[in-house]
């Protein structure tokens, strides 16, 4: 499990509003009370900046407690005191925490402690009340989210990439949502410019050839393969109602065959997201931002604004004043704007629908995007609204030990659509979301083929299908009601940790909705499938070492920590958005 840091800042930038369910996080609880510690500290010290160092969160060797904290070694140089000698003091501040047992001071300064048996097991009430909710917070406040992802122009299939940013987007709204944000999900539809103009042509040139009439193919054209497909649906659907005559000859009505090619696009893309289960809430077409005059309602504006000026025929924005690299042109000197004036009219277009966050995930070639999205929203005073932007790494394919090429537009591509069909839904998703967003990965598919327990997603999910089966096994082979032991008949004031196992099964369970907290305050979907894999480990060794079913029949102390396991998997797998098989 990642290590936490204290943190004075949520996702939007402010303080986080945790709200009634401060109680279930147990690790962002202490956090905040180690946070108060040092806030009364006498000495004049740069407390955001010490506080913003601390960690407290699980050791790395686990033989040296359950929880740990650097805190004495962080504040040793501003207090000009011993580590040693600062964390006595903090040691007789955890000893009175009613939660906390076994604090000890390890060299050069480390505090470990551990949680009070009966904390662990009285938090464990929480899951039995919540069930499936269990996990999620109020921190969000309502706040509305608009999250924008993937957004590929509509010019040709989904690539790998495309893929980890549509699995990795939807996990986060799943995290925002359960953090209790208000969450959009917005896809940017790029049906406005030059590529657009190329791809209709392209549709144009093979559309046509059904009249027999030949028109040359752009040289730099987009493969045919997907043109064709394209337009074997058109004339499919509409036969010649494209055809007009212009000057005597056979042409195509562009308008309109240009909405029908990319209607097509759209829906395909579509169609490939809902194979791994990725959904929008809405699909925003960047022509929209040109109608109605409005591109020229937005340049009135920002000429009054004194924000753009005219250059060697040109319209610049100021935008290097306020903290990007230089100014840019929106207007070219052909009269036609450029991609960051659509950029400027959709940020205005996002901040006049009321949402209080922005966020947007982009490609690993879209560094240069940050400057210019913070100058913007700089530059038109849009001090509400945060701005969380997420730059994202590369994704290689690996096949039999080999990288497999992709080039979408030379025709030469193993497409996102492929990658579903041939490893399913599940793996797609797992092996997405498994990693940070800054982190590039390769996605092996044969490991992800494998019915194994290398392959994570197969790990995790056989933990739910094991449980599975001994539920089925008690139903049919012992006397016991199973289908009446459910978690609300199960007795936590009763139950005991027979083994070491047991206890880190409950520690895992309790700490789970610290992982939510925490994958929203960092952005960092993969917090959870870090989680519920460490849980379905621990889980795995239970089930090889230990029985539910004994001589003297069933464990109910035990089974009840295993439907309590199966809770949090449920939990888990609904966030990544995978499935909980029965059988394996």
């Amino acid at each position: 499990m990642a290590e936490r840091l204290i943190r004075n800042e949520q996702v939007t930038g402010s303080s986080p509003v945790i709200g009634s369910r401060e109680d279930i996080l147990i690790i962002t609880k202490l956090n905040k009370r180690l946070a108060s510690y040092i806030k009364t500290l006498p000495a004049k010290i740069d407390r955001r900046r010490v506080i913003e160092n601390i960690t407290l969160g699980e050791p790395n060797n686990p033989k040296f407690g359950d929880l740990s904290t650097n805190a004495a070694l962080v504040l040793s140089k501003p207090l000009r005191k011993s580590p040693l000698d600062i964390a006595e003091d903090i040691k007789k501040e955890i000893e009175g925490w009613e939660e906390t047992e076994k604090v000890n001071i390890a060299k050069p300064g480390f505090i470990n402690f551990n949680l009070k048996d009966n904390f662990i097991l009285s938090s464990l009430k929480e899951v039995i009340k919540d069930k499936e909710d269990y996990g999620k917070n109020n921190s969000g406040n309502s706040l509305s989210i608009n999250l924008e992802y993937v957004s590929s122009n509509p010019t040709g299939s989904l690539h790998i990439g495309h893929g980890r940013w549509g699995v990795m987007g939807d996990v986060l709204a799943n995290l925002y949502m359960a953090n209790g944000y208000d969450v959009k999900r917005e896809y940017y539809v790029n049906d406005y410019g030059t590529q657009v103009k190329k791809f209709v042509e392209c549709v144009r040139c093979i559309y046509l050839k059904n009249f027999g009439k030949d028109v040359d193919y752009p040289e730099d054209g987009y493969p045919k393969k997907t043109v064709k497909k394209v337009t074997d649906k058109i004339f499919t659907d509409n036969g010649n109602a494209f055809l007009v005559s212009l000057d005597g000859n056979t042409d195509v009505n562009l308008a309109e065959l240009e909405k029908a090619s990319i209607d097509i696009m759209i829906e395909d893309i579509k169609n490939t997201l809902s194979q791994m289960g990725v959904e929008f809430d809405i699909w925003f077409r960047e022509s929209a931002l040109y109608q109605n005059d409005n591109c020229r309602r937005i340049l009135d504006k920002l000429k009054k604004d004194g924000l753009i000026y005219k250059k060697n025929g040109a319209v610049w924005f100021k935008s290097k004043e306020y903290g990007d690299d230089k100014d840019r042109v929106i207007i070219r000197t052909d009269g036609l704007p450029t991609y960051f004036a659509s950029d400027i009219m959709y940020i205005i277009n996002k901040a006049e629908r009321g949402f209080g966050t922005l966020a947007y995930i982009l490609g690993a070639d879209h560094h240069g995007y940050v400057k210019r999205l913070k100058a913007t929203a700089k530059a038109l005073n849009l001090n509400k609204i945060s701005l969380v932007i997420i730059i994202g790494q590369l994704v290689r394919i690996v096949k039999g030990g080999k990288s497999l090429k992709m080039s979408r537009r030379k025709g030469k591509v193993y497409t996102l659509s492929d990658l579903i069909e041939e490893v399913g839904k599940d793996a797609v998703r797992y092996f997405f979301s498994v990693n940070s967003f800054d982190t590039p990965m390769d996605f092996d598919i044969d490991l992800a083929k494998q019915k194994s327990n290398q392959n994570p997603v197969y790990y995790v999910q056989y933990a739910h299908a094991r449980i599975e089966s001994i539920i089925k096994n008690i139903r049919e082979n012992t006397d016991f009601d199973i289908d009446s032991f459910t978690l609300d008949n199960i007795d936590i004031d009763n139950l005991r940790f027979e083994t070491e196992t047991e206890r880190n099964i409950a520690k895992l369970i309790i700490y789970f909705p610290d992982e939510i907290y925490d994958g929203c305050v960092n952005n960092s979907p993969y917090f959870i499938n870090q989680h519920v894999y460490n849980l379905a480990s621990e889980f795995h060794y239970f089930y090889n070492h230990y029985r539910v079913i004994d001589e003297s029949g069933v464990n109910r102390g035990r089974l009840a920590l295993i439907l309590l396991v199966k809770r949090i998997l449920l939990n888990s797998f609904k966030i990544i958005g995978i499935s909980a098989p029965k059988k394996m």
